[in-house]
């Protein structure tokens, strides 16, 4: 990056302010928004050589200094600027201060103590809270919910969380990322991924990074930084402006646009990626949700009970449906569990699901064969409709063009999201999907996936809105272990049934937390 050279608008406001017209508050609102003018101003100071005043009147300069300085201690941040002006025009009153040299430097010292003390006293304020947090590390409470927090440096090591800063704007951070709240109008982001959402209250707001420069026009924009420095930022609604260096003009960005910088202060044109982003998190889970349950771990005639609270006060048993070999019980994680042989296992139930963006969670234990087939993955769980984006069917993925084979797959039909972790070790393996819902629920921004109780990095995330269908005349009803595309005449269809086993199996009509969801693979029971 280049030596710093002050804009002409700040260049005049400059000589403005030396040459005693009253520009203090928008020269200090400058200097706050551009760290940078401070040490300009104080070598320009220097330069000129303005402290070599009239020795007789040094002393009064000192006593003058320390009197405004009292002055700032005491002053709050909104009357600093009038308490400098005061003094000064007391001391202009017995003095022509535009021909004391050393008046003009008192004046840029209190200037530059009322930034520090601005700066001291933002430090010490909240500027943001934390509104939102998923999946964060229960070890370290630095990331709470309602935590407020000052200037200085944030570093979010595991999960989301959801900043909003005192002017309305909210950051959506993904871990690992470090940043640093500079003011509620400017980030410096040194690594990692986040989101900025910009009421139009806050134009103008600016993210840094190593490499970059970016403002806000109102608009919505994901940025990601790489332990290089190099950055890239992807404008996911309304429009930004973005340089590489000072020297060079901005360049603006609109929606479905994106630029990446590099150290060296080269730009180049990249394709959009708003899939690549969490854009929102999930709000708290609702008290005391609707849930059903089934064990497995015990069998009448073809039929495993379920339990639960609420869903119209119904009970729905999984009704062993396979034509030839029957479903088996095998030991579970806790209890029985039962094991399907990806040849015609498959149970029936007549719980009709979750229905449309509805927030939910569906989890279970899996144990998938070490000799896992493409052709026996569908259908751990599923309902609804399949057409586009109206189903809702849990596998480990079967699509390389999806995301790597055998990882944990939450799939709408034509939209899917799929998670990093192996399932196929033949292990038991905790596995849970998350749907937050809402108006504007996204399967690549409203879905987080668990295995084990940790949150998962997902991959090739689809944009599409969650409408899961219960009430067309094709929809059906939950079913385990068998593919929802599922049609007893299509013949050269393979990919039918799942084979591994299944244990514990929860839906609830709400988005559970992860320490919920780590409470259920512990103790098999959470507390709601």
């Amino acid at each position: 990056m280049q030596t710093f050279e002050p804009t002409k608008q700040q260049q005049a406001l400059i000589a403005a302010y030396l040459a005693g017209e009253d520009v203090s508050e928008r020269l200090l609102k400058e200097i706050k928004r551009e760290p940078e003018l401070l040490p300009y101003i104080a070598t320009l100071v220097a330069q000129d050589r303005l402290l070599a005043g009239e020795v007789d009147t040094a002393e009064s300069s000192q006593l003058f200094c320390r009197e405004v300085q009292e002055n700032i201690e005491s002053a709050n941040t909104t009357s600093l600027s009038n308490v400098i002006n005061e003094r000064l025009l007391e001391r202009q009153n017995a003095n022509n201060w535009v021909n004391k040299p050393w008046l003009m430097a008192a004046s840029i010292f209190l200037l530059m103590g009322a930034v520090f003390t601005m700066s001291f006293i933002e430090g010490q304020r909240g500027i943001a809270t934390v509104t939102k947090v998923a999946a964060t590390s229960t070890i370290d409470p630095f990331f709470s919910l309602g935590k407020a927090f000052g200037a200085g440096e944030l570093h979010l090591s595991e999960g989301y969380s959801e900043v909003t800063l005192e002017n309305g704007v909210v950051l959506v951070l993904e871990a690992p990322v470090s940043l640093t709240l500079n003011s509620p109008d400017r980030v410096t982001v040194s690594q990692g991924r986040l989101v900025a959402r910009v009421p139009k209250n806050a134009i103008g707001f600016r993210i840094d990074t190593p490499s970059a420069e970016i403002v806000d026009l109102g608009t919505e924009f994901g940025v990601d930084v790489s332990q290089s420095g190099d950055s890239q930022v992807h404008v996911l609604e309304g429009e930004i402006k973005a340089r590489a260096d000072r020297s060079q003009s901005f360049q603006h960005v609109k929606k479905d646009e994106a630029l990446a910088f590099n150290l060296a202060d080269k730009i180049e044109q990249i394709a959009n990626q708003p899939k690549a982003f969490m854009r929102v998190l999930p709000g708290n889970s609702a008290v005391r949700p609707n849930f059903l349950h089934w064990s497995f771990d015990e069998r009448e005639s073809q039929l495993f009970a379920s339990r639960g609270r609420g869903m119209s006060a119904k009970s729905y048993p999984a009704k062993d449906e396979s034509e030839f070999e029957p479903v088996m019980q095998i030991n579970g994680v806790f209890g029985n569990a039962i094991a399907l042989n990806g040849e015609g296992n498959w149970l029936s139930t007549e719980y009709p699901g979750v229905a449309n963006d509805n927030p939910r969670t569906v989890s279970f234990w899996v144990k998938v064969p070490q000799d896992f087939s493409i052709d026996n993955a569908y259908g751990i769980v599923s309902w609804g409709l399949q057409q586009n984006y109206a189903s809702w069917q849990i596998s480990p993925n079967p699509e390389l063009s999806n995301g790597e084979i055998g990882r944990l797959r939450i799939g709408t039909y034509n939209a899917q999201v799929v998670g990093s972790t192996d399932l196929r070790d033949g292990k038991w393996h905790h596995v849970a999907v998350v749907l937050y819902g809402g108006e504007s629920s996204n399967i690549s921004t409203h879905v987080l996936l668990f295995v084990d109780g940790k949150l998962e990095k997902t991959q090739n995330k689809s944009i599409a809105k969650v409408n899961t269908q219960l009430n067309h005349p094709d929809s059906r009803p939950l079913s385990v272990g068998r593919n929802i595309g599922y049609h007893p005449h299509a013949d050269h269809e393979t990919q039918n049934y799942f084979k591994g086993a299944i244990d514990e199996l929860y839906i609830f009509e709400a988005a559970l937390t992860q320490a919920q969801i780590q409470a259920l693979m512990k103790e098999n029971s959470v507390n709601l």
